[in-house]
């Protein structure tokens, strides 16, 4: 089996959905790229895998190239089509180039069941392959830094803007309750300096850290291979998430995140984190506050909840585990 990956190199969805698994894969060759040639295509390939769609190619050039050299079409796709309209991408994502690609694919793979539901509507051809990660490989080893207080760990981009401002008001409840201040870190991860986003970065980092009112500071962007540094320092980790019908299309990455570190998770109780076994559930606004608490005073049961989230990834999301599937179904278009 030989595959041709075409994904951008320091994206995060191709690191997670296209080149960290054909990496892991059992395969012939592989080839890794962020440019489709037909000087390339030439070589003889199986199998084009990509994400979403081709960037910098028409469908129509990409359903040429495939009968010319006969691969196969391997589309991937991690989150809805249809952005939430407070996304900071909404009126500029390629949405109609998602769903021409989805259509052509010869096989589409999602990440949960609740996507898949509306790629059937487009292509029959799909199947739900979870993200997953290589635990204890790489960066995705249990290396933890120590601390005297208890870290709280929230690693993302500018787009989840209106999830973090759900922590506005029980950071503010952080910041008055001196036991809880004066035993707890708040560390916020991906941040960018880019112009285009700083006023937004600005928003999220004030409500993180309640305008600096409680103990935190913040980390840059990481490159793809370097990223899961940011957990490092994760006794516990927040994940707020906005209830909207393009939040439940994502995956439970932020979960296996913090299981490499056997980290517990904090996190809003909606799909498709809801699924997940051993988060700390967060049902109302009053309860971040009621569960960062707890996560301070009780040192035994965050690490109990860490240890039980991190078995239960480790258990269903390895993704040596997780690529049987991906080689079947791979194997199965050839």
């Amino acid at each position: 089996m030989r595959i041709i990956t075409v994904g951008q190199r320091n994206s995060g969805v191709s690191f997670h959905r296209l080149f960290n698994p054909v990496i892991y894969l059992p395969k012939e060759y592989a080839m890794m790229t962020d440019v489709l040639t037909e000087e390339e295509l030439e070589k003889g390939y199986d199998i084009l895998f990509i994400n979403r769609y081709m960037a910098g190619m028409e469908v129509d050039e990409v359903v040429r190239l495939r009968e010319k050299y006969g691969f196969k079409l391997v589309v991937d796709v991690d989150d809805y089509w249809n952005l939430d309209a407070w996304h900071i991408l909404y009126g500029k994502y390629p949405t109609q180039k998602v769903i021409d690609h989805i259509k052509v694919a010869d096989l589409v793979i999602c990440s949960n069941n609740e996507l898949a539901v509306h790629i059937d509507e487009l292509n029959p051809n799909w199947i739900v392959i979870p993200n997953a990660l290589p635990y204890g490989e790489d960066q995705f080893t249990d290396v933890k830094t120590e601390s005297d207080k208890v870290r709280f760990v929230y690693a993302g981009s500018v787009t989840h803007e209106k999830d973090i401002a759900i922590l506005k008001n029980p950071m503010k409840r952080v910041a008055a309750d001196s036991m809880v201040k004066n035993n707890s870190t708040f560390i916020l991860c991906g941040h960018s300096e880019d112009k285009e986003v700083v006023n937004a970065w600005g928003r999220m980092i004030n409500d993180y850290m309640c305008g600096f009112k409680v103990n935190g500071y913040i980390r840059g962007a990481l490159p793809v291979d370097q990223y899961m540094n940011f957990y490092n320092e994760a006794d516990a980790c927040l994940v707020p998430l906005v209830d909207s019908k393009f939040n439940s299309m994502k995956s439970n990455l932020k979960v296996l995140e913090a299981a490499t570190k056997n980290a517990p998770v904090i996190c809003s109780n909606v799909k498709p984190y809801s699924e997940c076994k051993h988060i700390i559930r967060v049902n109302n606004q009053s309860d971040w506050f009621t569960n960062i608490k707890k996560v301070v005073k009780d040192a035994i049961y965050k690490q109990e909840m860490g240890l039980a989230n991190g078995q239960w990834c480790r258990e269903n999301f390895d993704l040596v585990k997780v690529n049987k599937l991906r080689r079947q179904v791979f194997e199965s278009l050839k």
